[in-house]
């Protein structure tokens, strides 16, 4: 039997939870395929082999999963559920396989005739590991996106450069934001061939290695008039409004830290003499995961943001602090490539930018230094 991250913990999975069978065959994959290569692929990069078998074990297909009536689980506690594991086992393949949930909730949420073809043709093979898409918006935050959509008979075309694409190189597909010249967002889906040879129009930028999450293959990636027929786009939103459910959706905490918090409390807990701190840590973020995923199961979206935010931020905060901890148990050989601890503190940095908005940057900040 494989042992999940928190087992014995606060943070241990419940067993109705345990008992799902999509959570049962992901963690089962988690703990058996991905976890004895962690380290490696931090440096390495993700396998394909990994991809495939979280495709295998169902993992592509979690959006739209329903659980047995008869366990009393929501969807929503099944996705909590995957994500932190996942991200508690080897964070840098749960960040390249994260990337496709995107498309797959634009694709069952989208209305309209071009999201229903798009939803029949891509959807089913999409949650069956078929396809592997990636995506890049997040920079349609920025005053101005590096991205445009110019309007041509049939489509738009898409020129500019996306600053962080992950999954480059075994991504089949990228879910593309741009900005047109009415300040809409344009999100549409574009080829790219696996193996970093991108498609027509598309090339990967060289750039500074990533110090933090360097497995996943991420690039900085060219569009250099890239056509996009109108049978492909998925919304023409106002960027505003984008920008808005962007930041409303982000400022809960994410399932992510709370896994990698059960990554550091697991170290700590494996590390003599320190397994009270393990407990004592776990503990703790089994009240901070209980409060934070109450607020987003009880209140309406765009209720109570600021107790989210300072939630969120808290959660962050634990995670830097814990993996800080993990580093000092450890010693010296922490600073060195391979050693789980170097990896939790860098992954603990990684998610204070992951997803980030102005708000939490601000909220997270004052949190940190607010004993001065």
């Amino acid at each position: 039997m494989h042992e999940a991250p928190g087992a014995g913990t606060a943070l241990a999975t419940p067993p109705e939870l345990a008992a799902d069978p999509l959570v049962a065959a992901v963690t089962e994959t988690a703990v058996r395929v991905l976890r004895p290569e962690a380290e490696r692929t931090a440096v390495e990069g993700v396998p394909r082999t990994h991809l495939d078998a979280l495709g295998a074990c169902g993992a592509y297909g979690l959006i739209g999963y329903e659980p047995e009536p008869s366990s009393g689980l929501t969807p929503r506690q099944v996705a909590r559920e995957v994500h932190e594991v996942l991200a508690a086992v080897d964070p840098s393949a749960w960040f390249v396989w994260t990337q496709h949930v995107p498309l797959a909730k634009a694709l069952v949420q989208a209305a309209g005739p071009v999201a229903a073809a798009l939803r029949e043709s891509w959807l089913p093979a999409l949650v069956r590991g078929g396809r592997r898409p990636t995506a890049g918006f997040a920079f349609l935050r920025r005053p101005r996106p590096p991205v445009t959509a110019e309007r041509v008979p049939g489509g738009w075309r898409l020129t500019g450069l996306m600053p962080w694409v992950t999954g480059w190189g075994v991504a089949d597909s990228l879910y593309a934001g741009a900005v047109n010249g009415s300040d809409e967002a344009v999100l549409a889906l574009v080829d790219c061939a696996p193996g970093g040879r991108g498609a027509e129009g598309l090339s990967a930028v060289d750039g500074a290695p990533l110090w933090a999450m360097g497995g996943t293959h991420t690039a900085s990636v060219g569009l250099h008039g890239v056509f996009v027929p109108d049978a492909r786009v998925l919304g023409v939103v106002p960027r505003a409004d984008w920008i808005r459910a962007y930041d409303l959706e982000n400022a809960d905490a994410q399932p992510a830290v709370f896994g990698q918090l059960r990554a550091t409390a697991d170290f700590l807990l494996r590390s003599d003499p320190y397994g009270e701190l393990g407990l004592r840590l776990a503990e703790k973020t089994a009240r901070l995961r209980a409060e934070a995923y109450a607020l987003r199961d009880e209140l309406p979206a765009g209720e109570g943001v600021a107790d989210r935010l300072s939630l969120r931020a808290a959660a962050l905060d634990l995670a830097v602090r814990a993996a800080a901890a993990c580093v000092a148990v450890a010693g010296g050989r922490a600073v060195q490539y391979g050693h789980t601890a170097g990896r939790l503190s860098r992954e603990a940095q990684f998610h204070l930018i992951q997803a980030q908005t102005t708000a939490l940057r601000t909220e997270t900040a004052r949190l940190m230094l607010g004993d001065l």
